[in-house]
């Protein structure tokens, strides 16, 4: 029996997917043996029959001879599985004869037919990087780097990553991409070489999407071939980091392609999140309403919440919050739900490190990030975040360091002005007034519709004497407030640049708004 070929089906209340060797249930996913797996796809495919110990052994075990042990323990992991998913099935021994598959409470043995499910999470396999033959330096390399990746990837909670093992029982060597995603029932496929030259190492890697076979991202990276496991934590890093916005980029635009009235939770979470990362007002606004209708259909989804909770957080950092208390109390409800939700989700723990520093509760904060990336450490989120948060102790050289990991982790990330910003901040904290206005102005390029970054380039200006760059900066932050918060004319105010710049040091938080006014800045 070939897994990778057989369709997903149900089976009462849960969902079989033989091509990855996946047992979805209420509590949670379960990979099963491919043997096990075997037998159970066999048996649901009897309708209820009988099926003898003969036929099993020669459809699964491919006819050799095996000892009655040899299926009586497996018959003993599927009867646990049905005693865990709550009794959605049971396994029937007729002695003498062979075994059969019923679902409980049934007037007759139900049909378990396949389902067409619903738009879910993208799924993803890492193949086999392909290397030089004969050089097993190379070959333990490549093999490595796909094992790392293919943990990485497992990670992130946006992506579905589909066991490597399910390679090894799989006929897809030297098949096209489209064909590998139908064979493994995934979305995309990560592919990469490795070539070892005169020192140097090259990794190209492409990722590439089954519907179509185009590449969704393609990268290259050459480095000296000394140490061999930095390197890979150094690449592996880098592509994780890559490869989710990546997916999700393709993803958002098929949402965006369909129709209002079709849209179910996947669709819902994916238009949110992109809305959210536009950052106007206007989107936050929608992206809060599409999340809200996601969480009506799934309302534990630990990524909705977590984008819920930074959408209510929008206002405080703008500057425009009416009562900032109010709008960080509700985003501090909403991030304990997602942790509650996922206490394993590094992104949730990130959300609530985030909120927990606009309460004064730094401490608290920073371990809310140092246990994200516990549980993931490619999460350039959290990195970027423990940059921002030691920014503000004064931290530099350390804010620095974390910030620039997260950039390297993922350039093209929709925060990655973040921790550009981060490192401006540490730079201005040391003094380091140019080389701030540098990550500043890096920043804002990023993000040019952001006015706070527009004065924060304006400090950095004004502190390193660089008068008209800066007065041009403040002008074009006056500018960008107003047209999007028409009414309020004073632009961004005193109190709204002490809660997006939260100093642990006054002297710090000082410098800055001294900065500012010696321009004429006239925040109140």
């Amino acid at each position: 029996m070939q897994l990778a070929h057989e369709a997903g089906f149900s089976l009462g209340s849960l969902e079989v997917r033989p091509s990855t060797r996946e047992v979805i249930a209420s509590h949670g996913r379960e990979v099963l043996q491919p043997r096990v797996m075997q037998v159970l796809v066999m048996l649901a495919q009897a309708d209820g029959a009988v099926v003898s110990r003969d036929d099993l052994i020669a459809r699964c075990w491919g006819g050799r001879v095996v000892g009655e042990d040899s299926i009586t323990l497996v018959m003993g992991k599927l009867r646990k599985l049905a005693t865990r998913s709550g009794g959605a099935f049971a396994i029937e021994t007729i002695p003498r004869v062979g075994y059969r598959l019923t679902v409980p409470d049934a007037a007759e043995p139900v049909r378990v037919a396949a389902r067409t499910a619903e738009p879910s999470r993208p799924r993803i396999v890492v193949l086999e990087f392909t290397h030089q033959p004969g050089d097993e330096d190379q070959a333990w390399f490549a093999e490595a780097l796909a094992d790392e990746l293919t943990a990485g990837l497992s990670k992130s909670p946006l992506l579905a990553v589909t066991p490597r093992q399910s390679l090894l029982y799989s006929d897809v060597v030297g098949a096209p991409p489209g064909a590998i995603c139908t064979r493994l029932g995934v979305d995309y496929v990560l592919d990469g070489k490795v070539r070892a030259l005169g020192g140097m190492v090259r990794i190209s890697v492409d990722l590439i999407q089954g519907a179509d076979e185009t590449s969704a991202w393609s990268g290259r990276y050459d480095r000296p071939m000394v140490d061999l496991f930095s390197l890979m934590n150094e690449i592996t890093t880098s592509i994780i980091g890559t490869v989710e916005p990546a997916v999700l980029e393709r993803e958002e635009t098929k949402a965006l392609a369909t129709p209002e009235h079709s849209l179910q939770f996947w669709r819902l979470f994916v238009q949110g999140r992109r809305a959210f990362w536009r950052s106007t007002p206007e989107d936050v606004r929608a992206a809060e309403e599409l999340l809200e209708q996601a969480l009506r259909l799934e309302p534990n989804d630990v990524s909705a919440l977590s984008i819920l909770a930074h959408c209510k957080l929008y206002d405080v950092w703008s500057g425009t919050a009416r009562e900032p208390a109010s709008n960080i109390a509700e985003a501090h409800r909403i991030a304990l739900l997602a942790v509650s939700a996922g206490a394993n989700d590094a992104f949730a723990h990130f959300t609530l490190g985030v909120v927990l520093s606009l309460m004064d509760r730094l401490p608290e904060a920073k371990a809310e990030q140092r246990r994200a990336l516990e549980l993931n450490p490619y999460l350039a989120a959290a990195l970027g975040e423990m940059g921002r948060l030691l920014a503000f102790e004064g931290e530099s050289a350390e804010a620095i360091a974390y910030s620039s990991r997260a950039i390297a982790a993922s350039p093209n990330d929709p925060q990655a002005w973040l921790w550009f910003r981060a490192k401006a901040l540490a730079r201005f904290a040391a003094g380091d007034y140019h080389e701030a206005a540098r990550d500043a102005a890096d920043a804002r390029a990023r993000k040019p519709e952001r006015f706070s970054l527009c004065y924060l380039l304006a400090a950095c200006y004004s502190a390193a004497g660089q008068v008209e760059q800066a007065r041009r900066a403040l002008a074009e932050g006056d500018a960008l407030a107003r047209e999007q918060h028409p009414g309020k004319d004073e632009g961004y105010s005193l109190e709204a640049l002490r809660t997006g710049h939260p100093f642990v040091r006054p002297q710090d938080s000082e410098r800055l708004v001294k900065a500012l006014q010696a321009i004429g800045w006239k925040g109140r």
